[in-house]
């Protein structure tokens, strides 16, 4: 009868032969699985040709490889160019271009760890933003119409707000505010177009010279009127008497006529 102490080892005996005989048949197999399983390198590498190299920091990007008998080699990006991260990169990456004429301008230049970010042009808004980047896309802000006024000014990121104009006011849809028309009237003056949402009243000057030369040639017609009908009115009632005296100059006769009108 086996003790306690020799059944024990019976037990590991029997363990480790079994052990032995599974890892005969397929310890290669568990060993080449182990082996693709656990090559994985370090968050701060990067792995080329099974290798693990360290990453170039943020600003460069990788000149030559590591190898088992070579470190690293690290080139700084050039102008225009970029790289955020630590990284394995042959090459940085390209700066983001702002275009102006289609309405972004720069808001921060791009530097060797940081891409360019865009903001939208005074007049736009934009349509396509990161936080990363900025603007990458916009559209003109919508345009008050005739009649209305710009009651919210529009921003980058937000558009341009209209109202109606009430009556008695105008705006031509580009102001902030609705304008009152102008009173002719009170200006002395006369209203040739009436005023309405999107214009002004239009007054000119009353024309007093047409109207003076007007009330002249009256005047002088009713003046050569009156001293026509006089004249006439004189030369009828007009009498004429003529005396006739002659006398002696030696022995000539001599006639004298004169005129008396009553």
């Amino acid at each position: 009868m086996l003790t306690s102490g020799q059944f024990d080892l019976l037990c590991l005996h029997l363990l480790l032969s079994s052990v032995a005989e599974d890892f005969h048949y397929s310890g290669q197999v568990i060993v080449s699985v182990f082996r693709a399983d656990s090559f994985t390198c370090h968050p701060a590498e990067y792995e080329v040709d099974n290798e693990c190299c360290p990453m170039c920091p943020a600003g460069t990007r990788v000149g030559v490889d590591c190898t088992e008998l070579r470190s690293i080699s690290c080139l700084p990006c050039m102008e225009g160019t970029f790289t955020e991260k630590p990284n394995g990169l042959k090459k940085c990456f390209s700066c983001t271009p702002c275009d102006q004429g289609s309405g972004l301008t720069v808001r921060k230049s791009c530097s060797a760890t940081s891409d360019t970010v865009c903001e939208p042009l005074e007049g736009f808004l934009c349509v396509d933003s990161s936080d990363r980047n900025g603007c990458a896309a916009v559209r003109k802000h919508h345009s008050c119409e005739p009649g209305q006024y710009i009651h919210q000014k529009g921003w980058s990121s937000s558009d341009t707000q209209c109202s109606p104009c009430s009556d008695g006011t105008f705006s031509d849809g580009n102001s902030t505010t609705c304008q009152q028309h102008t009173q002719c009237e009170e200006l002395g003056l006369l209203q040739t177009t009436a005023g309405n949402t999107s214009a002004d009243a239009q007054c000119e000057e009353e024309n007093l010279s047409g109207t003076v030369k007007a009330v002249s040639v009256g005047l002088v017609l009713v003046v050569l009127l009156i001293l026509s009908v006089g004249g006439v009115v004189m030369f009828i009632k007009r009498k004429t008497i003529f005396k006739v005296s002659f006398g002696f100059c030696g022995n000539i006769i001599v006639y004298m006529m004169k005129e008396h009108v009553y």
